[in-house]
């Protein structure tokens, strides 16, 4: 009997949905709306026919029926659907079409399951792959990660009326252009100044 984590939907974005970022899930996760960035899941993976996704996919299998702009490498089965179309490199072990598909970049399917993990990391350095599997981010590679900048300035910023206003917190965040949280002296946006 297959885990539950096989089967129960752990997260799904949406048909009217878009979501700019890096994606990560433990579990299974279905994509019916917008994604742009990366998709990475432990699980199974479904690009669903109303879904466009502008990310490369690292899943153990996934099932593609929409349009995917990016790298598919996955670990156990790729099956895409009648209609799907991936632009970027594909690796899979087992890789089923149904249909008219279209694939336009390098496909590799080994037709086993043994070792599967290391030829999958060799295909992403091939391709020069920036994205890696959950647990692989940086033990098979040693280039250093990027520098993060930090989103909230720790200085305090002085008013009109010459007093300081406190720094700025990870409590204030923009929404739709529009603040969340504390706003600042005269209710202005922060992010503004």
């Amino acid at each position: 009997m297959p885990s539950p984590k096989d089967v129960l939907v752990n997260s799904l974005l949406g048909p009217d949905s878009a979501f700019r970022g890096d994606l990560v899930v433990d579990g299974f996760v279905r994509i019916d709306g917008d994604l742009r960035g990366s998709l990475r899941t432990t699980g199974k993976a479904i690009v669903s026919e109303l879904a466009r996704c502008d990310a490369s996919v690292v899943a153990r299998s996934a099932v593609v029926g929409g349009v995917v702009k990016g790298d598919v490498c996955v670990t156990e089965r790729l099956s895409i659907l009648d209609g799907g179309v991936i632009v970027g490199n594909v690796f899979a072990p087992r890789l089923d079409a149904d249909g008219e598909v279209v694939i336009h970049g390098d496909v590799e399917v080994s037709g086993r399951l043994e070792g599967v993990e290391e030829a999958m990391l060799a295909f992403m350095r091939r391709h020069d792959a920036a994205l890696r599997p959950l647990g692989f981010d940086r033990t098979a590679d040693p280039t250093p990660a990027p520098a993060v900048q930090p989103l909230v300035q720790s200085s305090a910023v002085a008013n009109d009326d010459g007093r300081d206003n406190p720094p700025a917190s990870a409590a204030t965040v923009a929404v739709d252009g529009g603040p969340v949280g504390d706003s600042g002296a005269h209710g202005e946006n922060p992010w503004q100044r």
